[in-house]
């Protein structure tokens, strides 16, 4: 029976996934990082045991702390056997680019997953000796690409496109870096997706996003480590 801890799991996609998650027989926690698990409405209102609730902002070293002492005490000597990096931000589209609104996209988007896999290696490097295995799952944009850079069917903010590549190449590396403690790494797009961040006029609903991303995420193997995909399975060049 696999743990899931899932960033960002209060709302949009984080909150899709966590949902989908709670529904597969395979998972037996759900442990859902909110920043403020007072305001984590959407997630208090789930009534499942599975469900586990903690803060955790990514971009605060202390607050991660805390979050890892509260994992500790739900998993115990079992360890984490996914750990979904899903926290992120959209700048603002009326504003104009500054240093503040870049930094923060990085700060977020980017070192953000970077601070919580780190804070984590170690209690996926114990799922994975006990189970012979354990993943990393990235949420990031085909925005994100340096191959399709060039490509005009979705150019998202330059400052949103920078910090998702910037989260690609985390993906790489760590891939490569945890490959021996077999813990796979594999970067997800869900596509255009109806939430605060997409949009109103996005073409897919959460859960349409969220129930074949949660299916292809649980399914994958080693040799899908170091890859990047669309919900569809098909992938994306980095």
């Amino acid at each position: 029976m696999r743990s899931v801890l899932v960033t960002g799991g209060n709302r949009g996609v984080g909150l899709g996934l966590v949902r989908e998650l709670l529904k597969d027989p395979s998972v037996s926690i759900v442990i859902a990082t909110a920043r403020s698990v007072d305001t984590a409405n959407d997630l208090k209102v789930i009534d499942n045991p599975k469900l586990r609730i903690v803060a955790c902002d990514v971009t605060d070293e202390n607050s991660i702390a805390a979050a890892v002492e509260k994992v500790s005490e739900i998993v115990k000597d079992q360890g984490l056997d996914l750990l979904i990096n899903n926290a992120g931000i959209y700048p603002p589209l009326d504003a104009d680019v500054s240093k503040a609104i870049a930094m923060r996209q990085f700060e977020v988007n980017a070192v953000g997953p970077l601070l919580v896999a780190q804070a984590f290696h170690n209690f996926l490097k114990r799922a994975a000796e006990q189970n012979g295995s354990a993943q990393v799952a990235n949420i990031t944009t085909v925005g994100g690409s340096l191959a399709l850079a060039r490509d005009q069917y979705y150019s998202p903010p330059t400052t949103y496109a920078m910090s998702k590549a910037a989260l690609n190449m985390l993906t790489r590396k760590l891939s490569l870096e945890w490959k021996g403690d077999n813990i796979r790494v594999t970067a997800f797009t869900p596509g255009w997706v109806r939430t605060d961040m997409g949009g109103p006029d996005a073409m897919q609903s959460v859960e349409e996003a969220t129930v074949p991303l949660v299916k292809l995420i649980l399914s994958l193997s080693e040799e899908h480590n170091d890859q990047f995909y669309k919900i569809t399975g098909e992938k994306i060049p980095w």
